[in-house]
């Protein structure tokens, strides 16, 4: 397995970590709205002589959906970083870190349904939905934005994670039927983004620097309404 470094800045958490030799090092904080003022301090601490000399050969990042600020942060810092180190990058989704986490501590297990839930503000959730397969987490669909009351039926009974269950009075009554646990209070941990990055490289499905973009889900007009709010 490749040796990672992780970044991810999508929501409230910003997080780095770093996977070598098998071993796990990472620094997570709660810091809304400081995230560009903590993300390379974080980056110093884990790697004080730079990257070429651990011997990283891997970037990962939570590419979206989450905070417009924040995205746009994560990407720009890994851009740079995969441009000056000539290094392959994996965009992975918010949602499905979320998922991971989920299957990683338990919450969900093979054979099960979920689906995952953030907060996005403006009265809406990003969603997807997941199911566990063994020792993986596969998506059931691509990322969405909605309204609560919008949210699809789901054909099976299913586990509702993540922050966007604040609006779960809006839930269509049919959704509603079909969730047999819930589970909030949990973001995105960046050991999980390096697990899911690992997973990538293995599937091969790595970007290049000039791939590397935030996934917004919805428009910049939409972020307008949110002014003075940087991160989530």
């Amino acid at each position: 397995m490749p040796e990672i470094l992780a970044i991810d800045t999508a929501t409230d958490i910003c997080s780095v970590g770093l996977k070598l030799g098998g071993e796990l090092d990472y620094r997570s904080e709660n810091i809304p709205r400081q995230h560009s003022q903590r993300l390379f301090g974080m980056l110093r601490e884990l790697l004080p002589h730079g990257i070429r000399e651990r011997g990283i050969e891997l970037i990962a990042y939570n590419h979206g959906p989450g905070s417009f600020t924040g995205l746009r942060i994560a990407a720009s810092a890994v851009q740079g970083l995969a441009f000056s180190n000539e290094l392959p990058v994996a965009g992975i989704s918010t949602l499905a870190c979320l998922a991971e986490g989920a299957r990683r501590r338990g919450d969900i297990v093979s054979g099960e349904a979920a689906l995952v839930l953030l907060d996005a503000r403006l009265n809406e959730v990003y969603w997807a939905w997941f199911t566990v397969d063994g020792d993986r987490v596969l998506a059931l669909s691509g990322d969405a934005v909605s309204r609560p009351m919008d949210l699809p039926v789901p054909a099976s009974e299913i586990v509702a994670i993540g922050s966007g269950l604040q609006y779960r009075q809006a839930f269509p009554s049919a959704v509603e039927e079909k969730i047999v646990r819930s589970i909030e209070g949990v973001w995105p941990d960046v050991r999980d983004l390096l697990a899911l990055a690992e997973l990538a490289w293995h599937d091969e499905e790595l970007l290049s620097a000039q791939q590397v973009i935030p996934v917004y889900l919805r428009g910049a007009g939409s972020w307008k309404k949110l002014a003075g709010e940087e991160s989530r």
